[in-house]
């Protein structure tokens, strides 16, 4: 993995927004590209299935497979994704809800 790409569920998205507590529910993926553990870039992409009355934990992990993640932070388990997931070569990591976001990620690079 030698540029990991990582996903965090958050509001508005950003370095400095907050960890949601909901992965599926989320507003925005903040997406932030790592080369060598330092931060390369930044994306806030919209979750286009927060609104779904049903079923939305499926069609939210293959979202991020398709957008090439490779780890999610997330505070949250999802049971129906989870499969999807790691079949798409996921890494899941639990972090706190609430956390900022740049607090999560200096944690998850420690451990790369």
């Amino acid at each position: 993995m030698e540029m990991p790409k990582v996903a965090v569920p958050t509001s508005k998205g950003g370095l400095d927004d907050r960890v949601h507590e909901s992965l599926v529910r989320a507003e925005t993926f903040t997406v932030v590209e790592l080369d060598g553990g330092n931060i390369k870039e930044v994306q806030v992409i919209e979750n286009p299935y927060r609104g779904e009355p049903h079923g939305a934990g499926p069609k939210v992990a293959l979202f991020l497979v398709n957008l090439g993640v490779d780890v999610l932070l997330t505070p949250m388990e999802c049971p129906k994704g989870k499969p999807i997931l790691e079949a798409g070569g996921v890494r899941i990591v639990k972090v706190k809800a609430g956390k900022r976001v740049e607090e999560a990620l200096r944690s998850l690079r420690s451990s790369l």
